[in-house]
């Protein structure tokens, strides 16, 4: 299958790369800014004259680059099979009390979190539609449930989180008499740089997790009643 990625250069997104690559997958490999991690993995598949890997430089919030993205894999590929959303960012990492909120980060983590992956949606449309699974998987978050909201904190990151869900509500509902395949997954918490070092699940643990689960969506009938809204062990999370 031809998967592309967003966010694939470090955590998460660097650990389903290297699933699905390991699974024989062929892995277009969006980042805006490489790193070590992605250009070592990169330089692996070489080494193994492996030409599976296809890293991507894109801003996903830049309607242009994601344009010349869908161009390049055009090239490459007729079709998509797999569009992971996975890029996105926490911008209160200090977690503010009421009195201490920064509104500067607000826009730019709804551009990431909520508007960006819906953007992705739309450019890579074209490709999914001539694809054979028609699956779109998005990287939620429990942060993002309303119905069993627990948080005092973490505004900004948990509003794009219910934005993403809602988006990908309706485009499900668009989409839905065209067979298309949509997911939203909360991976767990996760040690990343946005989980932190406490969390529970390694990348690569929850990482395997998820494409449990996107295989699991693959395989069921499109058709199929199932949850939208799901974790890493695919338990329905409440909206």
């Amino acid at each position: 299958m031809n998967i592309l990625i967003t966010g694939a250069n470090r955590g998460l997104g660097l650990a389903l790369c290297k699933i699905f690559l390991g699974s024989g997958h062929r892995v277009f490999a969006l980042y805006r800014s490489k790193g070590e991690t992605l250009e070592k993995l990169e330089n692996e598949q070489a080494d193994h004259n492996k030409a599976n890997l296809v890293p991507i430089q894109c801003d996903v919030t830049d309607e242009a680059q994601l344009r010349a993205a869908h161009d390049h894999i055009q090239a490459m590929s007729p079709a998509l099979d797999i569009l992971i959303n996975n890029a996105a960012v926490h911008l209160e990492q200090n977690k503010p009390d009421i009195d201490e909120l920064d509104f500067s980060v607000y826009l730019p983590t709804f551009e990431v979190n909520a508007v960006a992956p819906l953007m992705a949606a739309v450019s890579f449309l074209p490709l999914l539609r001539a694809g054979t699974e028609k699956c779109i998987i998005n990287i939620s978050s429990e942060a993002g449930s309303i119905g069993s909201c627990w948080r005092d904190r973490e505004y900004a990151y948990c509003m794009s989180k219910a934005a993403l869900n809602m988006g990908m509500r309706i485009f499900q509902n668009r989409l839905k008499d065209e067979q298309f395949r949509i997911r939203l997954i909360h991976p767990g918490w996760v040690r990343t740089d946005m989980g932190g070092s406490n969390a529970e699940l390694s990348p690569e643990e929850s990482a395997q997790a998820v494409f449990n689960q996107i295989m699991l969506t693959i395989q069921s009938p499109a058709t199929a009643e199932k949850p939208l809204y799901i974790d890493w062990e695919g338990k329905p999370l409440a909206w």
